[in-house]
């Protein structure tokens, strides 16, 4: 089971105001991106607890994790249903058309980086060399947050352009006549996510090498133990960072930071 009972409820408010959508898009981009991060996070799983035991605690996604991955982009679905459910693209005028495209971005940023993030860290966390900290790039142990390794790197590119390239797909299929008349910019999304994923992990992994602190413990690295935890164990050593944000609190600040670079960049290109 990939999701606990509150996580449940928070999907499906998500697939609720996603699914909704008239434009292709937001589904198929929300289901890149569950769908790969659920198969990542589920692949060679009993090899990451290995190597770092917290991952037993978020193989299943409760409902802040949903909300974190998710909120965001259930936010920008329901105000692009607001201004064009209903509508099509030979219908808007200029400036709608912009709004449109400025939405599109920031939903393929937000979904980009969650997934760019998720796949660094299940695929980076095999990875046989041990991942370097973004922050003095001296090595640390694999799960350590901040950590960044070739693997991870390539898969956060790798995620970013799957949700890119379901977003071409979804695009192209539902509005093949506006593309042919130039009504919509062709615009290559596969690109685009690869690009704004690899920057929001880059951004994850700053803020978790300083405003999230990893743990050493029986010389493993692990992430947000509880107060009560640090003071119950003696073996308890700080890697890196300080304990200021949870994962949550991170992988939620990231996006956030990646869906407003995204929607920058549109800006100053349209």
């Amino acid at each position: 089971r990939s999701l606990s009972a509150t996580g449940a409820l928070a999907a499906a408010f998500v697939g609720l105001a996603t699914a909704s959508n008239d434009n292709m898009l937001f589904t198929a981009v929300l289901l890149a991106f569950f769908g790969s991060s659920t198969f990542w996070t589920k692949y060679q799983a009993q090899q990451k607890m290995k190597i770092d035991p917290a991952f037993a605690k978020t193989s299943r996604r409760d409902w802040r994790q949903v909300l974190c991955n998710g909120g965001i982009g259930s936010v920008i679905s329901l105000v692009y249903q607001y201004y064009f459910d209903g509508r099509r693209p030979e219908d808007l005028d200029l400036s709608e058309r912009r709004l449109m495209t400025v939405l599109i971005w920031a939903y393929i940023g937000f979904y980009s980086c969650c997934a760019a993030d998720t796949w660094a860290s299940e695929i980076g966390t095999l990875s046989s060399d041990w991942p370097m900290l973004i922050t003095t790039w001296r090595p640390v142990p694999p799960g350590t947050n901040g950590g960044i390794s070739k693997l991870g790197l390539l898969a956060s590119f790798a995620g970013g352009a799957a949700v890119g390239l379901a977003a071409d797909i979804a695009l192209w299929a539902q509005y093949f006549y506006a593309f042919r008349r130039g009504t919509l910019p062709k615009i290559p999304y596969v690109t685009v996510g690869s690009l704004l994923g690899t920057l929001g992990s880059v951004v994850d992994s700053l803020l978790g090498a300083t405003v999230q602190a990893s743990f050493l413990v029986n010389k493993r690295a692990v992430s947000d133990l509880t107060t009560a935890e640090q003071r119950q164990r003696k073996d308890v050593s700080v890697i890196a960072g300080a304990d200021i944000l949870s994962n949550n609190m991170v992988n939620a600040v990231s996006s956030a930071c990646t869906t407003v670079l995204a929607v920058g960049l549109i800006a100053l290109i349209l």
